[in-house]
C-alpha cells in the first residue's frame, strides 16, 4: 500500500513537471522597421565597413530571434524583447522588389508576422 502511494505521488510530480515545462512560448511580434525603404544598391543606416543596418521594433524577442529577409537570416544584434538590429548585405537590396522580413525564434521555431521592406528603381 506504502508503495502504491510513493508511486501515485512520484507519477503526479512529474506529470507537474512535464506539464511546465511544455508551456509554449509566445511567439515574436514585428511592430515596424526602419528604414522600410532604400532605393536599388543605395546603403541605409551604414555602419563602419559600409554595411547596411536594419533595426526592428518587436514584441517577444529572445535571444534566439533573428531577422530573416525572405529566406535569408541576417546576423542579428538582440537589444531587448522589445528591439532587434541586423546587418543587411548589399545583394539583398541591390535589385528593385518588396521583399517580406520577419522575426524567427531559432531556438523554437516561432515566426512573427512580416513587413514589407521596399528597393525601388
Amino acid at each position: 500500500m506504502k508503495l502504491n502511494k510513493m508511486l501515485l505521488w512520484a507519477f503526479a510530480l512529474i506529470m507537474v513537471v512535464m506539464m511546465t515545462g511544455c508551456k509554449k512560448a509566445t511567439p515574436p511580434l514585428l511592430k515596424e522597421i526602419g528604414p522600410a525603404e532604400t532605393k536599388a544598391g543605395q546603403g541605409f543606416n551604414v555602419q563602419p565597413g559600409g554595411v547596411s543596418a536594419i533595426w526592428t521594433k518587436a514584441e517577444n524577442a529572445t535571444i534566439t530571434t533573428v531577422i530573416v529577409w525572405g529566406e535569408t537570416q541576417l546576423h542579428t544584434t538582440f537589444g531587448s524583447p522589445n528591439g532587434l538590429t541586423a546587418l543587411v548585405p548589399k545583394e539583398l537590396y541591390s535589385k528593385p522588389g518588396q521583399f517580406h522580413l520577419y522575426l524567427l525564434d531559432t531556438k523554437n521555431g516561432n515566426q512573427s508576422n512580416s513587413l514589407v521592406f521596399t528597393v525601388e528603381p
